[in-house]
């Protein structure tokens, strides 16, 4: 069996959809019989594989936060000297599979500036274009295969490094219909009563590791709009909580009607809510949609949600073409809070639209395309007079 090493800065998987996906790869991969070998400065206990601890460079060595990320880069990679494939979802040297859950760099960072209402188009400094210079070189062929979360990630990449083409694929996400699956009112009752809710009382859920990006502040003043309905929000994922919590108040939300579990199980919470509301400016590959549809739990997003195409069935959720849209976004909310107090929610309809997006066809893709790389790199080390691996000179 091979060694597979994982090259990420923090490995948790509570950290976002990215690393969650990363995590479950590795269970599999683990399942198979393989030895997965986590690289990263950081380790949450409960995360899979062996820990690798691989120290953050700190000054003399690096005064610069660009010094040290490109060091780190490094390290990472030297550090994986041993292992017979490596996967890294972070912008590196070289990798033998590249996985950019967030597509280009390039896109995400202009995302994040217009959600500040900044110029999207400023050019990018210090640790960003260090970032996106390293994107290229793996796009170039520092990585032996790139794999994309969606056609649209692809045709960005494509865009970028023409060359990336022959060594890209397309392979969505899928989702464990099994553990994501619609409450029933047992559970429903259990999990709401942890909150201090009544039973029907309509939960909205708002799930971002990075709230801005994901339109908070335009959902905070949707919901601004519609004070006078029924409704509690909960608010999971961010690092900082209580900070959201001050800036919703700030826009309209009273912190009476906000809720934020610590790390609540994501099965349980998407099962028992009854709207998902992602207005996001990018996710290229949303998880916590094909989630909550699992969960027979409808979805307001925007086109920019990598798979806004699931929601095409005005019975499934709903698509708001600019997430600054904020008249559109509460009239959305507004609809779906008037079919969840009429009862008239088709769980099992919404359910059915991520029927072909079961994790473990999409996993076994995954496992496989693993083993095929580690096949050719040990090919690779066998053949005399072999040159060196693809971006291998020194960044």
């Amino acid at each position: 069996m091979s060694r597979i090493g994982f090259l990420i800065d923090r490995w948790d998987p509570q950290r976002g959809g990215a690393e969650r996906a990363l995590a479950t790869l590795a269970q599999a991969l683990e399942a198979a019989g393989h030895e997965v070998l986590a690289l990263a400065a950081r380790h949450a206990p409960d995360a899979p594989g062996r820990a690798v601890h691989v120290p953050w460079p700190r000054p003399p060595r690096a005064w610069t936060r660009t010094g040290r990320e490109r060091l780190f880069a490094r390290a990472l990679v030297a550090a994986a000297e041993g292992c017979d494939v490596t996967i890294g979802i972070r912008h590196l040297p070289r990798v033998d599979l590249y996985w950019p859950h967030a597509g280009s760099h390039a896109a995400s960072l202009a995302a994040r500036r217009e959600a500040r209402g900044l110029d999207a188009m400023a050019r990018p400094r210090g640790r960003h274009a260090l970032f996106q210079a390293l994107e290229s070189r793996l796009l170039a062929g520092g990585a032996r295969r790139v794999v994309c979360v969606s056609e649209g990630v692809r045709r960005e990449l494509v865009s970028l490094v023409p060359d990336v083409a022959a060594r890209s694929l397309v392979v969505p996400n899928g989702v464990d219909l099994a553990r994501f699956r619609p409450a029933d009112e047992a559970e429903r009752t259990r999990w709401r009563a942890t909150l201090e809710l009544p039973v029907a009382q309509p939960v909205l859920v708002f799930a971002a590791r990075e709230p801005r990006v994901k339109g908070i502040e335009s959902l905070a003043l949707a919901l601004a709009r519609l004070a006078e309905r029924t409704w509690t929000l909960v608010l999971v994922g961010p690092r900082r909580p209580e900070r959201w919590v001050r800036a919703l108040e700030r826009l309209g939300v009273p912190r009476a009607r906000l809720r934020t579990p610590h790390e609540p199980d994501m099965a349980s919470l998407l099962g028992a809510a009854d709207l998902l509301v992602h207005p996001t400016f990018r996710d290229p590959a949303p998880l916590v949609v094909l989630e909550a549809l699992a969960c027979g739990t409808p979805v307001v997003t925007t086109s920019r949600a990598g798979n806004a195409e699931l929601l095409s069935d005005a019975h499934v959720g709903t698509v708001l073409d600019d997430p600054r849209d904020v008249e559109g976004l509460a009239r959305s909310v507004g609809v779906w809070l008037e079919r969840i107090a009429a009862g008239t929610v088709d769980r099992a309809r919404v359910r059915a639209a991520v029927g072909g997006r079961e994790q473990v066809v999409w996993l076994a893709r995954m496992v496989a395309l693993v083993v095929e790389l580690a096949g050719e790199n040990q090919s690779e080390r066998r053949r005399p007079g072999r040159s060196s691996s693809p971006g291998s000179s020194t960044f």
